[in-house]
């Protein structure tokens, strides 16, 4: 595979998909450095805003991504380097939950937590898909 197909690492990514047409779509990316805490906080609010969005942060551990489909984003969604998947599961659920809800206020802390440590960010219970 040649160098422009390689995964981003240690950049926060947004991308937008726009109606083109009755049956066609268009997705357009943009995309910061770790360091532009500012622009990452705004797409998270944004993500509510009549838009079919998603935000990404890629870093050298995986990458945490949470959609936004016109409505209030609610599911964190974690890939490691391994190909496991994870999802954010609200604190204390006892049922098993394919679709948690997270308030914007949870997405929000665990998605800053992914732009600013080494690690992958800290969640009460992550569940694997």
């Amino acid at each position: 595979m040649g160098e422009d197909s390689a995964v981003p690492r240690d950049v926060a990514e947004r991308l937008t998909t726009r109606r083109q047409g009755l049956f066609r779509k268009v997705t357009t990316g943009d995309t910061v450095g770790l360091d532009d805490r500012d622009t990452v906080v705004r797409w998270l609010r944004e993500l509510h805003q009549e838009r079919d969005q998603t935000v990404i942060i890629h870093r050298s551990w995986g990458a945490v991504c949470v959609v936004g489909e016109g409505r209030a984003p609610t599911d964190i969604m974690l890939t490691e380097d391994d190909g496991r998947m994870w999802y954010a599961a609200r604190a204390g659920s006892k049922i098993p939950q394919k679709r948690p809800q997270l308030t914007p206020a949870e997405v929000e802390h665990v998605m800053l937590e992914a732009l600013t440590s080494a690690n992958r960010p800290q969640w009460p219970e992550w569940r694997e898909f």
